[in-house]
């Protein structure tokens, strides 16, 4: 995914790592953590312990078994997917202690309750993660990574479309856990406590499968999230690991080496990066908020990046790098609570009437989307600056020296873009020996 920027960029294109491996590290954090969950409430099992023995697993066959390991185990865990959560579903749903879902209504009599409804005040918010999820699932190495591993264009394309639909098909069974859940008295079920609520509402989807199923069918469900996490946790290290080590080690810091090395930097890479995630995943107990983090910097830094480097001929490095870094520090600028940045300053704030028993004439105030905000700068900056250099050294004919970045050449009596850069083929960046 970042040979586009590579390429049109040089080595400044290695910028773009940046968000996209610490997206795919976060990514494999929020699954591990799911999965620690999942393994504490089933099997009664340390949180912290199952989290790290599902690394070492992950770690080791994507360690000595590559892109070739992850594609097939993705084949067979797909499978354990399918299964155990279809085989759960109707266990949950006609169990005893489980009302009909669509019983109970909103407020307008009609909705469903676990619809769910957006306040007044919540809409900015919904609609940056909302965009987040859409744009920001783009720009993903993993999905890059077996596109273009496909062996022809049409099979890229039937991957596409056929991943899309089936994710979409899968979803089904986990937001209907979750309506079970809501629908749930859990006076009537075995378990402790109330329902689940709060700092508890990540735990739904296991206490669902341990309470509400019986305990062969609770295995399944088990083996299917476990499935999912161990699929997308190799596919997170390769993706991360391999963008390290092939657009930074060997484009930036190591041009030319052999490959026996780039792959002896991505295994030491792979376990870095999982010691990272591991790490994340025990001491970040709010999954969520890791999935949230993981698309955020990709949908904010890197979407109009790979949209302007694919889409728009005139983009160049200048443009880039302002952007990069403006996007950058406006990010970091608004503050994060989950990673306990505070907010230097702040887009505004959307206030609403929300009348509460107490007091009729409470107001309530939410974010703006101020994701999509900076997001926007960053584009809108990036076509600013590349159309302001490429006036400047084609038209304005301003002198090559100030050309700082080297994006401009010479030809003939005319100054035009260099378009690629450093387009190396695997047969000449080979050199012999170690």
């Amino acid at each position: 995914m970042i040979d586009p920027f590579t390429q049109k960029y040089g080595k400044w294109g290695a910028l773009m790592v940046l968000p996209a491996a610490v997206s795919e590290i976060f990514w494999c954090a929020a699954i591990l953590g799911a999965l620690g969950s999942t393994l504490h409430v089933i099997l009664h099992l340390n949180d912290d312990v199952s989290i790290i023995i599902s690394a070492v697993i992950a770690l080791c066959y994507t360690l000595f078994g590559g892109l070739v390991s992850v594609a097939y185990t993705d084949v067979i865990q797909i499978f354990f997917i399918v299964i155990g959560l279809f085989l759960a579903l109707p266990f949950a749903m006609t169990h005893p202690a489980v009302s009909n879902i669509y019983s109970a209504k909103l407020d307008d009599g009609l909705t469903p309750a676990w619809y769910g409804s957006v306040a007044p005040h919540e809409w900015g918010g919904w609609m940056d993660h909302s965009l987040l999820c859409l744009l920001g699932g783009i720009p993903w190495q993993c999905y890059f990574q077996r596109v273009l591993s496909a062996q022809t264009s049409t099979r890229a394309q039937l991957m596409s479309y056929g991943g899309a639909a089936i994710a979409l098909v899968m979803t089904g069974p986990a937001v209907l856990f979750g309506a079970v859940a809501r629908a749930t008295d859990w006076s009537l079920t075995e378990y402790p406590c109330s329902a689940p609520s709060g700092d508890t509402a990540k735990l739904v989807m296991p206490l669902t499968l341990q309470y509400l199923t019986p305990p062969a069918v609770a295995w399944f469900g088990l083996g299917a999230i476990s499935a999912a996490v161990m699929s997308s946790t190799d596919s997170s290290l390769l993706s991360a690991s391999s963008l390290i080590a092939r657009n930074v080690y060997q484009k930036v810091f190591r041009p030319g080496c052999g490959e026996r090395e780039v792959v002896m930097a991505l295994w030491v890479i792979i376990v870095g990066n999982c010691a990272l995630a591991t790490t994340l995943a025990i001491q970040y107990k709010d999954i969520y908020a890791l999935f949230v983090l993981c698309g955020d910097f990709t949908y904010v830094i890197l979407f109009p990046q790979l949209l302007l480097v694919i889409y728009w001929s005139k983009a160049n490095t200048y443009g880039s790098v302002f952007s990069f870094i403006l996007t950058v520090i406006l990010r970091l600028s608004v503050g994060d609570k989950y990673l306990g940045l505070p907010a230097a300053f702040s887009f505004g704030a959307v206030t609403a009437h929300c009348p509460t028993v107490e007091d009729p004439d409470h107001m309530c105030e939410g974010a703006l989307p101020y994701r999509t905000f900076i997001m926007l700068i960053g584009l809108v900056v990036h076509i600013i600056v590349s159309a302001a250099t490429d006036l400047s050294f084609c038209m304005a004919e301003v002198d090559l020296r100030w050309d700082f970045l080297n994006c401009y050449q010479k030809m003939g009596s005319v100054i035009v873009m260099r378009n690629t850069r450093e387009m190396d083929t695997p047969v000449k960046s080979l050199k012999p020996g170690f």
